[in-house]
């Protein structure tokens, strides 16, 4: 009888995956001033649960902010943020933190990432936000990228087959915009 259960452990083991422990929502906006891209704003909000979990650890003070060094998990937050912007790619030291907050239960960071290069015809920006070792999931989608009504743009988000992590069966939703 053990035999058998510790068959049928080893055929189950093999089909159960991981799945994303800590989920973000996710909304990003395109700072932009006079044909100029200053950078982009990303905000991320942290499911309620994982906030409920790290509350004690976040130590809000009165106005419900949070101190930078309280976030434990922010370090590994700046390598899973991916822009490029003609062609030149930003580094995580590049990302600036901004402040987090508690509200409606759920952790809010903002991050600035400054870019300082003007728009031209077909200049190209690309976002996206994954971690390989899928733990950290990131929820956005098309209308998560505000982009400023004057400033023509066509927005492709797609997933990217290219790029596969987490035994070949997940894909990150990628943002390609080109500006007109």
């Amino acid at each position: 009888m053990k035999r058998i259960f510790f068959m049928l452990f080893f055929i189950f083991s093999f089909n159960i995956f991981s799945h994303p422990h800590v989920f973000f929502e996710t909304a990003l906006t395109l700072k932009t001033d006079n044909k100029k891209m200053e950078g982009v704003e990303i905000q991320l909000i942290l499911d309620e649960l994982n906030t409920k979990l790290n509350r004690k650890v976040l130590k809000p003070d009165k106005d419900m902010n949070v101190e930078k060094g309280n976030i434990v998990f922010l370090k590994h937050l700046y390598k899973h943020i991916r822009i490029k912007y003609n062609n030149k790619t930003y580094k995580e030291d590049d990302i600036i933190f901004e402040q987090a907050k508690l509200v409606d239960d759920s952790l809010e960071i903002y991050f600035f990432l400054p870019i300082d290069e003007k728009i031209t015809k077909n200049s190209k920006l690309k976002i996206a936000l994954y971690d390989t070792k899928y733990y950290y999931n990131y929820d956005y989608e098309k209308s998560s990228l505000k982009i400023d009504k004057n400033i023509k743009s066509k927005v492709n988000f797609f997933t990217n087959d290219k790029i596969k992590f987490y035994f070949n069966l997940v894909s990150p939703e990628e943002y390609e915009v080109t500006f007109e």
